[in-house]
């Protein structure tokens, strides 16, 4: 009987031993609990551990929509070749020199130069950017209309594009209201004399009023203004720039359009000899706006 008691007495303090073993384990995994519990990603204040902002209703902001336009055209083939003898005249390479760019599918332009034996020069350059907005608020093309809004307010081009409808030559003394709700004699409106630096009152068009006053050198002036141009891509804008070097007049008319996420800038100057006159900015505007016109359909495709 001994014995046997003796050879089951050393098991004992063993289950004794484990099940403080155990319990020490247990009460282990109680506190990682806890702790897990304490310290988890999420807490009550709608904050997570690493410091950033939940929202508190639990709203996603999306992004904004990509750009209309993932890619740019070939903007040495954008103009007609027949285009290009009669804007340059005499250039040696009717190819046109491409501006050196990193990424053609961002940035692409062109650049046609000529001369004539009367020693006039022209000079016709193209240039596209698809603009990409990096803020995710800002679709690419707000951005684009934003950077649109910053050349035009760089070239004090007035805000609005001129009526294109004809008005009376004898004002009224309560003129009615335009579609815009405004003076139609107002240069703010968009009429024809806006941005007529002499600010001469008009109150004409070239409509056919009847009146002398429609071909009036002002009225000419006025309507060659820089301006908005309301036939062009989603927005667009006309400078006129002219200077008188010792070297000869010289005139350089700009057209800068957007067409969705794409801005494009025409620029158009024609260099005349010592002594000749000022290049006609009639000629030159109507020219730089027909190049605007082929470039936007190269761009919609």
């Amino acid at each position: 009987m001994r014995s046997t008691l003796r050879s089951r007495m050393p098991f004992a303090p063993r289950r004794a031993r484990l099940s403080a073993g155990a319990a020490l384990a247990a009460f282990g995994l109680a506190g990682l609990a806890a702790l897990t519990a304490c310290s988890g990603t999420g807490s009550s204040d709608g904050r997570n551990t690493d410091g950033a902002a939940a929202p508190s209703d639990g709203a996603v902001v999306s992004p904004a929509p990509p750009g209309k336009y993932r890619t740019l055209p070939q903007p040495c083939t954008a103009v007609d070749l027949d285009s290009l003898h009669k804007l340059v005249p005499g250039a040696k390479d009717y190819s046109g020199t491409e501006a050196l760019t990193y990424d053609t599918d961002r940035l692409v332009g062109c650049t046609w130069k000529g001369a004539t034996p009367d020693g006039t020069s022209r000079t016709l350059t193209l240039n596209l950017t698809r603009v990409v907005s990096y803020d995710p608020s800002i679709s690419d093309e707000l951005q684009a209309q934003n950077d649109f809004d910053r050349k035009a307010s760089a070239a004090s081009i007035p805000s609005t594009p001129p009526s294109g409808s004809a008005t009376t030559t004898t004002p009224s003394t309560t003129p009615p209201a335009t579609a815009s709700g405004t003076d139609p004699t107002a240069t703010s409106a968009g009429t024809h004399d806006a941005g007529n630096p002499a600010g001469t009152p008009s109150g004409t068009t070239t409509g056919t009023s009847g009146s002398n006053n429609a071909n009036s050198p002002e009225s000419a002036a006025a309507d060659l203004a820089p301006r908005r141009l309301a036939d062009v891509g989603n927005a667009a804008f006309i400078n006129d720039v002219a200077k008188s070097p010792k070297s000869g007049p010289t005139r350089t008319v700009t057209v800068v359009f957007r067409a969705a996420n794409v801005l494009a800038t025409i620029t158009y100057t024609q260099s005349a000899p010592r002594g000749a006159a000022s290049p006609s900015s009639a000629d030159l505007q109507k020219d730089a706006e027909k190049v605007a016109v082929e470039l936007q359909h190269k761009v919609e495709g």
